[in-house]
């Protein structure tokens, strides 16, 4: 049994750790949490809710957590199942369960996916909490090695850090010709500074503002939702840019089956937030064999590698990314070549069967220790 501590579960920005808990072979899955979202759709039974407990423990744990940062009623649960590995999914998870995994007598395994390891530490005492995570916990994790880079630089030791990329159920996804796709150009991300939206219809106002077949189709939602519309109205693209807000993921995936790029601009946020590794739905784009535009940012390069499955520039660089997209959209060949080594790519690095053999292989080296 791997106890996985995820807050919160089930969210739709991380389907792919949905499908990477119930896909385990050798290992039974549970779930410890603080909040569950979007359960009906996706179905899980698993799911210790420790937010569920009466009203005494549970102003208790909240209490409790305010004084030292532990979560409380985790280590019993632990035990209870049985568990034999706890797997804290984001590093701020990772130090809030020590205490249950040293309580449950288990090794603790932390895998680190973006904020955690460039905003988080900014904050003093989340620096600190992080060293003691270094310091106690038995093996870290990361999606590339940009992402492997910056845990080591924060104090982790490179002997019990771990490159483990993300995985995706390539079952889900249908390559769509591209011939059979629409004048689309798509981004598909929450509304962040981090997902460089802006930068983004800068790019493709100078890419196509003077062809009136190519549209912008925005999938997601955020704070910043307001101020990429505003400049949508400035840049005086409105009639070719359509907002479709948080769509069902599997609407979502529709849409990249359907579009004639992906474009994302990553860029590191203001306050040091970044991708981390890659975002999930440049996995989910090389699946669908749709070419992707975006930056050198994070592990993107790692994940679709500049030339061979995608178009990068530069963060911030509009010029850069608009000149990419019109090469995907005119070169003879060039999307077609794209497309295929994006997909051939994913199959080998990142199907969902391998990264959950890989990650078993992982539970079994911390239990032997």
């Amino acid at each position: 049994m791997v106890a996985h501590c995820a807050d919160p579960f089930l969210e739709l920005t991380t389907v792919w750790l949905y499908d990477q808990v119930r896909s385990l072979r050798r290992y039974r899955s549970m779930v410890l949490t603080q909040a569950v979202r979007n359960a009906h759709l996706f179905p899980f039974d698993a799911i210790h809710d420790l937010s569920k407990v009466n009203p005494i423990q549970r102003v208790w744990h909240r209490v409790g957590r305010r004084i030292d940062g532990q979560h409380r009623g985790y280590g019993s649960v632990m035990r209870q199942e049985g568990a034999v590995v706890a797997h804290a999914h984001y590093g701020h998870e990772g130090f809030r369960c020590l205490s249950a995994a040293a309580d449950a007598g288990i090794p603790l395994v932390t895998t680190f996916y973006g904020f955690d390891a460039g905003s988080l530490p900014r904050d003093p005492v989340w620096r600190r909490r992080l060293e003691i995570l270094f310091d106690r916990g038995d093996l870290f994790l990361a999606e590339g090695p940009a992402m492997a880079g910056r845990i080591e630089r924060l104090g982790c030791s490179a002997d019990r850090l771990r490159v483990q990329p993300l995985g995706i159920d390539l079952r889900n996804f249908t390559e769509v010709s591209l011939n059979q796709r629409q004048n689309q150009v798509l981004m598909y991300a929450s509304f962040r500074e981090k997902k460089g939206h802006l930068f983004g219809v800068r790019a493709f106002a100078r890419a196509f503002g003077d062809d009136g077949k190519m549209s912008l189709e925005l999938v997601g939602d955020g704070p910043l939702r307001p101020d990429v519309e505003a400049e949508v109205s400035r840049l005086g693209i409105e009639g070719r840019t359509r907002f479709h807000g948080a769509l069902p993921h599997v609407e979502a995936i529709r849409k990249l089956e359907s579009c004639r790029l992906l474009l994302y601009p990553s860029v590191t946020a203001s306050d040091g937030d970044t991708e981390g590794g890659a975002p999930v739905a440049l996995l989910e784009a090389m699946a669908c064999g749709t070419p992707i535009v975006s930056t050198r940012h994070a592990d993107i390069p790692f994940v679709a590698p500049n030339g061979v499955c995608s178009l990068l520039s530069e963060e911030l660089d509009v010029d850069g990314l608009a000149d990419a997209m019109r090469a995907v959209v005119t070169e003879d060949g060039l999307a077609s070549r794209l497309a295929a080594a994006g997909r051939a790519q994913v199959e080998r690095q990142h199907d969902l069967d391998k990264q959950v053999s890989a990650l078993e292989s992982i539970y079994d080296e911390v239990k032997r220790k």
